[in-house]
């Protein structure tokens, strides 16, 4: 059902195909004989504000073949656009609502959550976007892109399954199966929940988000009504990849944004990947380069440990690098913005900081006072310069055995062999 992985960079050799239906699911459609398609992570949210129409605008604008988006229910059971269970990481509702902590989304109705600016804590220039509606989100999409709609916390959202359904039921444009070149697909991480989708909506693509592939059994039973597995990237190994090609799903990993995991990834057969950078895919995919801005200063080596953890940018290029106004922006969407004065010599390098120090010609400290990047599973970083342009992008997984890290040397490939058990 899968072609076989070509040796090329990262292309298939023959036209992509998907798994055959499940359960009268109609499969997402390949991309122009590609090898996967692209699935842009609540939007291209490596380059706008998360979940925000600024984010899918861009995501359509770039190419993308689906946007990944997360939909929860509000106080006053309105279906809203948005990944975390709390609005404090994504809005201004801590300084709007001071008095309400813990700021959850279940707690607000949609008239307050739409007080809420969702785009400044990305970027200034993001101020003013706003948290959208499902419908709103639909038609925004309209017959431009494909959808994959994660049910986000079941659990602490009694009800958004069936809300889901009878909203859908609405959007009749976007149920028929073939009336749309990319169709809906509805995903979670409760299997409950995809169940009461499937069980309403058969003709539905039902994905399950994990974080291991399941077990051979479970696999076997999941593949009679599940189209898709959506298992995280950092903990995927070469044979689980395998089995879900054998059971005859669709194999779309998460959070995907280095070249190096894309090729992986591609060598594993996947048919899918989400990613916060899907314009930088699309570009390796159709054979060029994934950083359009590369100027020669490179993303050399996380030190991930506190205190005293740091990024290395390294300057292979012949001529120096003001580097100064440039920024790492985490998988979270946090960023550090590197201080004035600094230029990075011919095969120099600068360490970037985070927490307080003296800064001099090798090294910036931004000041804060807590961990930036992910010590436990991994994480992925974009460096992008002063006018948000993209340089380049590295990603580090830490396997949970502890024997495994996965980075990147400049020009180099991985500095350790990419996971595998």
């Amino acid at each position: 059902m899968h072609t076989s992985p070509s040796s090329g960079p990262g292309l298939r050799a023959g036209p992509a195909t998907a798994p055959a239906p499940r359960a009268g699911s109609t499969p997402p459609a390949s991309r122009g004989g590609r090898r996967a398609a692209t699935y842009a992570h609540r939007g291209s949210s490596g380059m706008a504000p998360e979940n925000t129409a600024a984010a899918f605008e861009l995501a359509i604008a770039e190419g993308a073949d689906y946007v990944e988006t997360d939909v929860q229910l509000s106080a006053d059971g309105e279906l809203v656009i948005i990944h975390d269970v709390t609005l404090a990481r994504t809005t201004d509702a801590q300084r709007v609502f001071a008095d309400r902590p813990p700021w959850n989304v279940h707690d607000f109705t949609l008239a307050e959550l739409r007080k809420l600016d969702a785009g400044g804590w990305y970027a200034a220039e993001f101020t003013g976007q706003r948290i959208l509606t499902l419908d709103e989100l639909l038609d925004l999409l309209g017959d431009r892109v494909g959808l994959n709609l994660e049910l986000k916390s079941p659990a602490v959202n009694p009800g958004l399954a069936r809300a889901v359904v009878a909203r859908l039921r609405r959007r009749r444009d976007w149920l028929t199966p073939g009336a749309r070149p990319r169709p809906l697909i509805v995903g979670s991480f409760d299997e409950q929940a995809l169940q009461d989708v499937h069980t309403q909506l058969p003709d539905v693509p039902v994905s399950l988000i994990t974080y291991d592939v399941p077990a051979g059994g479970r696999l076997t039973d999941l593949a009679g009504w599940i189209f898709s597995v959506n298992p995280d990237i950092r903990r995927l190994r070469p044979e689980d990849a395998a089995r879900v090609v054998e059971a005859g799903l669709a194999l779309v990993p998460w959070t995907v944004d280095s070249p190096e995991l894309w090729r992986w990834a591609l060598d594993l057969g996947v048919d899918g990947m989400i990613t916060n950078y899907p314009s930088a895919l699309n570009d390796l995919l159709d054979g060029r380069g994934p950083a359009r801005g590369a100027t020669g200063v490179v993303i050399e080596d996380i030190r991930y440990h506190s205190p005293g953890e740091h990024a290395v940018l390294r300057n292979v290029s012949d001529q120096p690098v003001d580097v100064s106004g440039w920024y790492l922006r985490n998988q979270a969407s946090h960023r550090i913005v590197v201080g004035d004065n600094h230029v990075i010599p011919p095969g120099g390098l600068l360490r970037v900081h985070t927490g307080p120090g003296d800064d001099d010609s090798t090294a910036y400290h931004d000041g804060r006072a807590s961990a930036f990047w992910n010590s436990t599973n991994g994480d992925s970083a974009g460096l992008h310069r002063a006018d948000g342009v993209i340089v380049d992008l590295y990603a580090y997984v830490i396997r949970a055995d502890g024997d495994t890290e996965w980075g990147r040397l400049p020009g180099a490939g991985p500095t350790h062999d990419p996971p595998v058990s």
